[in-house]
């Protein structure tokens, strides 16, 4: 049975594409709180929001008659219950629709938006589940609104300005005030050339914002307005990125950005300023306005997370779509992708790394990356200015507002605008006026006119006077006695905002805020309740006073601002940051456990994602128990993440953290896991001799512990450890210990991976007979159990060994697409390689290089050397077949260098003919070129494969 559970809009579900009634009854609250969710809702949060005054053995009585009556219902099955949570495993229209918004498939977002969630129905008798659903329907009706922008933005960068302004008309209908689709309306009436409809958008707005705020419309507005109605309306850049937040003021700043970024002598720009002074934003909308694709990419790389140079690098090379890890340095990385050509790159929040030690190391790897890349240029944002020769300097203070009550310098003053569109949010009747504008200054003058201090000032509206905000503002911001000497005045007054939000917060709803300071890279509600020790509702609260923020899937983040200032206030709470960090990394230290049987079943891809989200999170877990050296745990918990790191292609930190975890000693039975693990990712990086080493201590400790299955493992890494070394007559007899073993214990896993390895190796061997059944009962128990990524490895092998090309290309292009869905670079690298073998033979040389070209990027970034070196042969061959004898001997002479210095024999690529018709075409000078290919930077090697750049004249 296949449910189709659709509530935005008119409630409805669909079982096997017949509609089913659903009435406003429990079972239908049930079901929409179950489909708002990606992932299973454990049963305390559903008794919470159905039962929250009934006694927990009644709830759950009561729950389980729900159930038994959901049961009943044609779509009842969909309804998974387990015995401490519960899921919907249908389709459902809501998560299909965060899905789109998040990933920017605006078309298909807004075809599944037929109306606000559970449209005209509202339970009764049910406060706390009223309240979830008014939160959650206001979550989807703004990521709706950014759906419209966005779909409005595309096409009005394709060039189809009247399609993007209908989609605006209808925004505009639906939220009148909103500044960024009035300016993207009046772009695509100029574009239109029509000034008439121009007309209409300006004084429609300006009415609306004047009747119902008493603002007026910022000057950018009414500049672009001017420009249109006069048929001189600007160039329209067709690549800037989309935002959907409006900037209030910083018209001076935002010009004086542009001209420095037109500058051909300014290629580093830092924005500084206190916390919470707009920087991030207004360098979002320098880079927007900037970006030009014809030119080069410009990209936003947020630090906020990052604590060390290494992982400047690594936001670098991620916002690159580079993979963090391989034998090559990451900054090595960054820095050749750079110097393709122009780029702009925006590094946000780097203050925290500027006052540590890491200050000497960031500045010199910003030097190193301007020096070596020409064409980059550089915005950076910071509470403190970099001190670099290079360095033009762009400080905020706070937005705009007149000194003097002036209403019509107020009405477009930016301090005045954001404070006055933040609380009408809370309090929709207010408006700027005669009356409101003394206390309105009054607020701005107390904050400093800073952003975000105004921001979460404008919450108080909603339960407080605006006259009594001012006074609470007043009795907080004494400078002399708040203020220290080791204090900057500049940041005095955001202190004061997050005093002011921190008191008007219950005891619950502090304790949260600081708890949840613990958190790294954002969190999501099920990791946030045993954190935070806390239920929803405070968790609610927090999102109504602006200090928590839910992102279009459904994820949670705090400002870096408000993270650092509820972690000052954990410090002053012990118990609640000893209590917080604990269950921090127990919460992570289970999720890596969960994981790691389902990273070999049916659901590995959503597993794989769920850890890649929680990365950040995952690492602080992990680096709090390495620095507790509790080594049980520590080495469980890289254990059980050994798999994610070797998928996702975190080849180098995956060695790192099992390296570290095994300095510190540990049982035998986790030690031998972590041993093999760690030296299959050596194995990987090319360090064989102490992957072979840790092999064979963890084949001891597993025999002396009495653990069959982790015998197996080392029995099978040793046979992959031989095999590569080309020592295959060891190898077989290990993977055929390692897989009697296995069948004894019945492990489908285990086994069908050692004999899909076994299988390999008798086809190396070239026995493809031996090695076809082998496969062929691989990808049956791989099937059987689930395991897409080890289904896509037996129908590659299988593919490997068969006579009819075209059948080899059949199954090794379904094992590419299943690795690519995956994220399996390892994965997808193997069969590109494959593919261009095929290719070169047919004579497709076109196709055969763009595959190889790919394929030795990723073993490049994984940092897999043996891979690298059998694809720079790959290289040679296609060279040849290209009639270029020179290029193949120096890409060969470079392979071979690289295979003998890693001590790995060459398998699978046959080139000696190659070689032979390439060394008769370079005549004489044909062992001066591999003789110069063997001496040859593996970089520039590289470099000269993938880049297919001119080999140069022969070296004397």
């Amino acid at each position: 049975m296949e449910g189709h559970l659709r509530v935005l809009g008119a409630a409805s579900v669909e079982v096997n594409a017949h509609p089913q009634p659903l009435v406003a009854e429990a079972p239908l609250w049930l079901v929409t709180l179950l489909g708002c969710h990606e992932g299973p809702v454990t049963r305390p949060e559903v008794l919470a929001l159905l039962y929250p005054d009934q006694d927990e053995a009644v709830a759950r009585n009561r729950l389980r008659n729900l159930l038994h009556r959901v049961r009943h219902l044609p779509w009842g099955d969909a309804v998974r219950a387990e015995r401490e949570t519960l899921h919907w495993s249908g389709w459902a229209d809501v998560r299909t629709f965060r899905q789109a918004c998040g990933s920017g498939h605006w078309p298909a977002a807004l075809k599944l938006y037929r109306g606000p969630l559970l449209e005209g129905l509202r339970p009764a008798g049910l406060p706390e589940f009223e309240a979830w659903l008014d939160a959650e329907r206001d979550d989807l009706h703004g990521l709706w609104l950014e759906a419209l922008l966005g779909q409005a933005a595309e096409l009005e960068r394709a060039g189809r300005a009247a399609e993007a302004l209908g989609w605006l008309e209808r925004l505009l209908n639906a939220s009148p005030y909103q500044e960024d689709a009035v300016q993207a309306a009046l772009r695509c009436a100029g574009l239109l050339r029509d000034p008439a409809e121009a007309e209409h958008l300006y004084a429609r707005f300006r009415t609306v914002l004047g009747r119902e705020m008493g603002l007026a419309p910022s000057p950018d507005t009414t500049r672009l307005y001017e420009a249109v109605r006069s048929g001189t309306g600007p160039a329209w850049s067709q690549g800037r990125p989309a935002v959907t937040t409006p900037l209030f003021g910083r018209h001076g700043e935002l010009q004086w950005l542009g001209e420095r970024l037109d500058d051909p002598g300014c290629r580093l720009l830092t924005v500084t300023g206190p916390g919470g002074a707009g920087k991030t934003r207004l360098a979002q909308e320098a880079l927007r306005l900037a970006a030009d694709p014809r030119v080069g990419p410009a990209l936003f790389v947020p630090l906020e997370t990052a604590g060390s140079v290494a992982e400047v690098v690594s936001a670098l090379a991620t916002a690159l779509g580079l993979a963090v890890g391989g034998a090559e340095p990451p900054e090595r990385q960054v820095t050749d992708a750079l110097q393709a050509g122009p780029a702009l790159l925006v590094l946000d929040n780097l203050e925290h790394l500027l006052a540590a030690q890491a200050r000497a190391d960031v500045l010199a790897l910003l030097m190193g990356l301007l020096e070596q890349a020409p064409g980059l240029r550089l915005i950076v944002t910071s509470r403190v200015r970099l001190g670099l020769q290079a360095e033009w300097v762009l400080g905020l203070g706070g937005l705009d507002f007149p000194a003097v009550p002036d209403l019509a310098a107020a009405a477009g003053a930016g301090a005045v605008r954001l404070f006055v569109e933040r609380a009408r949010r809370v309090r929709p009747g207010l408006a700027l006026s005669a009356s409101t504008l003394p206390d309105i200054l009054a607020v701005c003058r107390l904050t400093g006119g800073l952003p975000l201090a105004l921001e979460l000032t404008a919450a108080s509206v909603g339960t407080l006077e605006l006259r009594d905000v001012v006074t609470e503002l007043e009795a907080s911001l004494d400078l002399a006695e708040d203020g220290g000497p080791d204090r900057p005045e500049r940041h005095r007054s955001l202190r004061a905002a997050f005093e002011q939000s921190w008191r008007l917060l219950g005891e619950p709803e502090q304790a949260l805020l600081a708890r949840l300071s613990v958190f790294s890279g954002g969190l999501d509600l099920a990791a946030a309740r045993p954190v935070g020790g806390v239920g929803l509702r405070p968790l609610l609260a927090l999102g109504e006073h602006s200090l928590l923020h839910r992102d279009g899937e459904g994820r949670y983040t705090l400002h870096a601002a408000i993270r650092q200032y509820a972690a000052e206030k954990l410090e002053g709470r012990p118990a609640d940051q000893d209590a917080a960090t604990r269950a921090h990394t127990a919460w992570f230290a289970d999720l890596a456990l969960r994981a790691a049987p389902e990273l070999h079943g049916p659901d590995q891809q959503r597993w794989l994602a769920a850890l890649q989200t929680e990365h950040d999170n995952l690492r602080a877990a992990l680096s709090r128990l390495l620095a507790a050296r509790d080594a049980a745990q520590a080495l469980e918990v890289t254990a059980a993440l050994h798999w994610f790191w070797y998928v996702r292609g975190h080849h180098r930190e995956g060695y790192a953290a099992l390296t570290a975890a095994l300095a510190l000693g540990g049982e035998p039975a986790p030690r031998a896991a972590a041993l093999s693990r760690a030296a299959g990712l050596a194995r990987d990086l090319g360090d064989y001799a102490r992957g072979g080493e840790w092999l064979q201590e963890a084949l001891s400790l597993a025999r002396a512990a009495g653990r069959p299955e982790l015998e197996a493992e080392a029995l099978h890494g040793l046979g992959l450890h031989a095999r590569e070394l080309g020592r295959l007559e060891e190898a077989r007899p290990l993977f055929e210990e390692a897989g009697a073993i296995q069948r004894r214990l019945s492990g489908s896993w285990g086994l069908a991976t050692t004999l899909n390895d076994l299988g390999i190796m008798w086809a190396m061997g070239g026995d493809p007979t031996r090695a076809r059944p082998l496969f062929e009962e691989s990808l049956d128990l791989k099937r059987r159990i689930g395991d897409r990524q080890g289904v896509a490895y037996a129908l590659a092998n299988l593919g490997n060994v068969t006579d009819d090309s075209a059948e080899f290309r059949r199954l090794t292009e379904q094992s590419l697409e299943i690795k690519r869905e995956l994220g399996d670079r390892q994965g997808v690298a193997n069969s590109l390689f494959n593919l261009a073998d095929l290719h070169i033979g047919a004579g497709e040389l076109g196709t055969a290089r763009t595959h190889l070209a790919e394929a030795l990027t990723l073993f490049w970034q994984l940092g897999r050397k043996r891979s690298v070196a059998m694809t720079l042969l790959e290289f040679a061959k296609l060279t040849a077949a290209e009639g270029r004898a020179q290029t193949c001997l120096l890409l060969a002479g470079a392979g071979a260098a690289l295979l003998r210095a890693a001590g790995v024999p060459a398998q699978g690529v046959e080139i000696g003919d190659v070689l032979a018709g390439a060394r008769a075409a370079a005549g004489e000078e044909a062992g001066r070129w591999e003789e110069a290919g063997r001496l040859l930077p593996l970089e520039e090697a590289v470099h000269l494969a993938v880049g297919d750049s001119a080999p140069g004249t022969v070296p004397a």
